[in-house]
């Protein structure tokens, strides 16, 4: 009896286990409603970029490798929207998750797509962090993530995976109040 009463058990906590482990990640471990951490890194290019510099901007942070099926997947999808809301003042940036410059730019320029993406410093180069570092502090949870930060820096949604252009539009809609018909 006592063994069919602890497989009884075992069985509920595996059912509730495996319910908490498929649930959404929430708003709040995502940083929503929270500044932007702060971070500086460097582009593709070589410029210096800081989170001060995305102030008095609406801006899509997408956290990407190019590795990931799902980041690569999206990724052309972010580049139709930067373009279609430049003028309604939303920018897109790319925080490639981990890998060297040559390997993220050469990426985007294999792909065909005029993207900024800031990635991790060149190991000869002291006193920068790395991208590890500032994904941490943002907290993302999973690849791809978009964060909606708003002119103000403030982190207004977070999205955890591969954006879909209806998903997009919506999200779009909550966090800045802007109308983007896929």
């Amino acid at each position: 009896m006592r063994f069919a009463r602890d497989g009884a058990v075992a069985a509920a906590l595996a059912v509730v286990l495996a319910a908490v482990l498929t649930l959404p990640v929430t708003a709040a471990a995502q940083g929503v409603g929270a500044p932007l951490a702060d971070f500086t890194l460097r582009d593709q290019h070589g410029e210096l970029v800081t989170r001060d510099d995305l102030l008095g901007r609406r801006w899509l942070l997408n956290v990407w490798a190019s590795w990931c099926p799902p980041c690569r997947a999206e990724l052309p999808l972010l580049e139709r929207v930067a373009g279609d809301l430049a003028d309604d003042g939303v920018g897109l940036l790319l925080l490639n998750a981990g890998e060297r410059v040559s390997v993220a730019s050469g990426f985007l320029e294999a792909e065909g797509l005029d993207l900024r993406t800031l990635v991790d410093p060149d190991a000869r180069e002291r006193g920068l962090e790395g991208t590890e570092d500032v994904l941490r502090r943002l907290r993302a949870r999973g690849l791809p993530t978009t964060f909606f930060v708003d002119a103000d820096g403030v982190v207004a949604q977070a999205f955890v995976g591969e954006l879909t252009p209806s998903a997009l539009a919506d999200l779009l809609e909550t966090a800045f109040g802007v109308q983007w018909s896929p």
